[in-house]
């Protein structure tokens, strides 16, 4: 299926996995496709031909289609390099999807997106579409879409108006906070409560320094506003790995359970209320967040750096013994 809109390639120096995207983007045929690529990182000297091949993939656009490319020169890290890429998208762009190197759409991702982008584009109460359903196994939903507070960054689509909302460094957090009526209801609203402060005060104080898509989700939380989420997943993220920066463990339970409808999503004509779906988030904070006590624990560690980067070095040997071969 192919889209009408513009597409932004979030990618740096993973060319296995930026071919496959590039494929799927390619059956797509935007008219428009944006490519940011992060720089190599100082002392990395692997990175230095990593990040020129998955240049170089670009170099197989074969359909009509303006190619737009910001290949940096030196690595800004993943919290700056992406949102500065996504702030430069927009500036072009009324409305677009956005993919990262490792996020795989499905063929209906893209008719998906297109009616969403096009359905909701001038409504203030949505925010985003998002192409993931990671608990469509937990939980099932008898219209084709619905609304949530949740934002989850694999697979996504916005508007320009939108994200003229969103800050990287969160200067309005000190002042605001996280009004408990901004979260989505929960039974244990206490729990979720501090989960979600200590995730936006980390965020806030760059103690979650590669992070630029929590500072999204606060951008919904704060001004009221949805994402569209489909009923059925059309994503699946193929960077679980040991290269991988955020995803370098093995596929959790939730990815090997989670199936992809490629070729059609049949979308009601019917407007759903753009109203937040409690039961999808609470299956979220269950099977995908982990939102307990242990899991505020192991995120309060990150206000000790010294100690948090010692177990995190221990963690990656850990993962590199497993992936090895020897963990198995």
């Amino acid at each position: 299926m192919t889209t009408q809109n513009a597409v932004l390639m979030l990618v740096f120096n993973r060319p296995d996995v930026t071919e496959q995207v590039f494929q799927a983007v390619r059956n797509a045929r935007p008219p428009r496709l944006y490519v940011a690529a992060d720089g190599p990182r100082p002392g990395r000297s692997q990175d230095e031909e990593t990040t020129a091949k998955v240049r170089e993939v670009f170099k197989q656009v074969d359909w009509p289609c303006e190619v737009h490319t910001r290949f940096l020169t030196e690595n800004l890290g993943c919290r700056n390099a992406v949102s500065s890429a996504i702030d430069w998208f927009f500036s072009k762009e009324e409305q677009g999807i956005v993919l990262e190197d490792d996020v795989l759409p499905s063929p209906a991702f893209f008719s998906y997106c297109d009616t969403m982008l096009e359905r909701y584009k001038h409504d203030e109460r949505v925010f985003s579409v998002v192409g993931n359903n990671l608990v469509e196994p937990w939980y099932q939903h008898p219209e084709s879409y619905f609304f949530s507070k949740v934002f989850f960054v694999w697979g996504w689509a916005s508007w320009r108006r939108a994200w003229q909302h969103y800050d990287v460094n969160m200067s309005a957090w000190p002042n605001t906070r996280l009004q408990v009526n901004a979260l989505p209801y929960t039974p244990n609203q206490k729990l979720h409560h501090a989960y979600w402060d200590l995730v936006f005060d980390l965020t806030y104080k760059k103690q979650i320094a590669t992070c630029w898509d929590h500072q999204w989700t606060y951008a919904h939380w704060l001004h009221g506003a949805l994402c569209a989420t489909p009923s059925r997943n059309l994503i699946r993220n193929i960077g679980f790995g040991i290269e991988a920066t955020h995803t370098s463990v093995r596929e959790p339970v939730y990815i090997e359970r989670l199936s992809v409808e490629q070729n059609h999503l049949l979308i009601d004509d019917a407007l759903p209320a753009v109203i937040d779906n409690v039961a999808y988030y609470q299956s979220m904070a269950k099977v995908v967040l982990g939102v307990s006590t242990l899991t505020l624990i192991r995120l309060g560690l990150r206000r000790f750096p010294v100690f948090f980067v010692a177990i995190k070095k221990l963690s990656e040997r850990v993962r590199a013994w497993q992936w090895s071969g020897h963990g198995r």
